[in-house]
């Protein structure tokens, strides 16, 4: 690897690095051009070789809701159909993926994947997972079923870069990896290690006679541990470190940061007992953005700052929506020349009833359930760029320069209980029916069957009883076993039981 790394550093000494080809000032004006940037976390798309770094994506003939060919079909479904609400069906120009398996069957491995879709152009993903599923299928890594699956579903003229795995890579980093698919030309790519996390996988792309810089992160998990912010500061640096080169060959270089950064965009506000963060002070995410098109410091800009505040989610934990998903552009974006950021395009992607559901339009979780049903626990983010020669700098103008200062609430003491469906609708109901009720919020009217553990039935089926926060499992304790309640529990499938997750206080008045 780090071979490929000076060959790549060597390159760019050569023929620079940034958003502007070389002869600029011989050039005609060109008219602007608009692309679409994806950031997707896939949660955990797995290919079906049976081998596996997490025990939940092992098949396994004995039980019905391990993972399976099956399911590879339904995620691979889910995933295309999020993709193709952009551009109007065409899908993004350029995604950055996190959470695709590392192949642990390198024997099946698949050199060249413009061979393998012509090798198989003459069936369906579909097929080949179902009637024409082989060993030799099996074995094929998940970047190749989801670039089949894309190609069948008119997703089309993708080049998929996969980041590199260390030789000694850590538990963190040999399960999964990042991804970018592009419709762009690739003039080059490389890996960046970085500590306890997934490689940064960066792309230099042409897009008319300009070139940007794609960098495609998935840092440590854990936003709100300290201890895994220590670690985040290390991959921080990897990014910032890169950065600052690049920008010291061409300070206006344009370089779009994206992924999942496992941190908020106000990660200092939000967890103010963390004396450093890894996103805000040391790679410099900030909400200037007449920093932008200017020179020296600040020169990243967060793009979450591009929406206003009430809007800014793309996932959930503890009853607060979060900010893991992300996309940063350098000052290059707003300096009027080569790719430029369209202001106030950034937002966070909605496919009801695929990726999200009612009411609180929360992520549409993937569940292994029986056949397996939704799509991630994150939505998708994605921004509008423009390739362009001499057109007007980017009028950049923030919603709010100034971070929020605490998580947004999910609103779970607001819910309209009278559009919920009751849980006895889930009497009679078969696997398939489980698994897409999953995560859904249902009026719970049962019997108090157990205190520890918690447990309550439902017209003669058990579900255990669980919250995120003590101080409500232990009010729901205080009643009585055997007596008759009535709450609020969101559908949830836990080590092989279902379960009643209760998220609010006012789910149990």
């Amino acid at each position: 690897m780090q071979k490929h790394r000076l060959l790549f550093f060597a390159w760019v000494a050569l023929v620079g690095i940034g958003g502007r080809s070389l002869g600029d000032d011989a050039k005609p004006a060109a008219e602007p051009t608009e692309f679409t940037v994806m950031v997707y976390n896939v949660e955990n798309l797995f290919d079906v070789d049976r081998v596996s770094s997490y025990d939940d994506y092992i098949e396994s003939p004995d039980d019905s809701n391990s993972y399976g060919p099956s399911k590879l079909l339904r995620k691979l479904k889910s995933i295309t159909t999020v993709l193709k609400s952009q551009n109007g069906g065409k899908g993004p120009d350029v995604a950055i993926l996190n959470e695709l398996e590392v192949d642990h069957t390198p024997d099946s491995n698949v050199p060249d994947l413009k061979e393998f879709l012509k090798k198989y152009e003459g069936t369906t993903y579909e097929k080949m997972l179902t009637t024409e599923l082989t060993d030799e299928l099996r074995g094929l890594p998940v970047e190749a079923w989801l670039l089949k699956a894309m190609e069948d579903e008119g997703l089309k003229g993708y080049t998929f870069l996969v980041g590199e795995v260390p030789g000694k890579a850590t538990k963190h980093q040999d399960a999964i990896k990042t991804g970018l698919l592009t419709r762009f030309p690739v003039v080059s790519s490389v890996t960046h290690e970085t500590p306890s996390a997934r490689g940064i996988l960066e792309a230099k792309l042409k897009a008319g006679d300009s070139t940007f810089i794609v960098m495609g992160n998935h840092w440590k998990s854990g936003a709100g541990n300290p201890a895994m912010e220590n670690t985040r500061l290390g991959n921080a640096k990897t990014v910032r470190d890169r950065l600052d080169q690049i920008l010291q060959e061409d300070p206006q270089a344009d370089v779009i940061l994206g992924g999942d950064f496992n941190s908020q965009y106000n990660q200092g506000q939000r967890y103010p007992f963390m004396t450093k963060t890894a996103l805000q002070d040391i790679l410099g995410s900030q909400g200037d953005a007449k920093a932008l098109g200017g020179t020296g410091k600040p020169d990243v800009y967060n793009l979450w700052f591009d929406v206003d505040p009430e809007k800014r989610y793309s996932d959930e934990f503890g009853g607060e929506w979060g900010t893991l998903m992300q996309l940063l552009v350098t000052r290059g974006l707003g300096d009027g020349k080569g790719v430029e950021y369209v202001p106030n395009s950034f937002h966070h992607v909605l496919v009801p009833g695929v990726n999200c559901r009612e009411p609180l339009g929360l992520p549409w979780r993937w569940t292994n359930y029986g056949p397996g049903w939704g799509a991630s626990d994150h939505l998708p983010v994605v921004g509008t760029f423009r390739t362009a020669e001499r057109v007007r700098g980017t009028d950049f103008g923030a919603k709010s320069s100034l971070p929020q200062k605490e998580g947004m609430k999910i609103g779970y003491d607001k819910i309209d209980r009278s559009k919920l469906r009751n849980a006895s609708v889930l009497k009679d109901a078969n696997p398939e029916e489980f698994a897409k009720a999953m995560g859904e919020i249902f009026v719970v009217d049962g019997t108090l069957s157990k205190i520890r553990p918690l447990e309550i039935e439902v017209d003669g089926k058990p579900y255990s009883l669980f919250s995120y926060d003590k101080n409500l499992k232990d009010a729901i304790r205080v009643m009585s076993k055997g007596s008759r309640v009535k709450m609020l529990g969101e559908l949830g499938f836990y080590k092989g039981k279902l379960q009643f997750v209760v998220q609010d206080p006012s789910w149990i008045k």
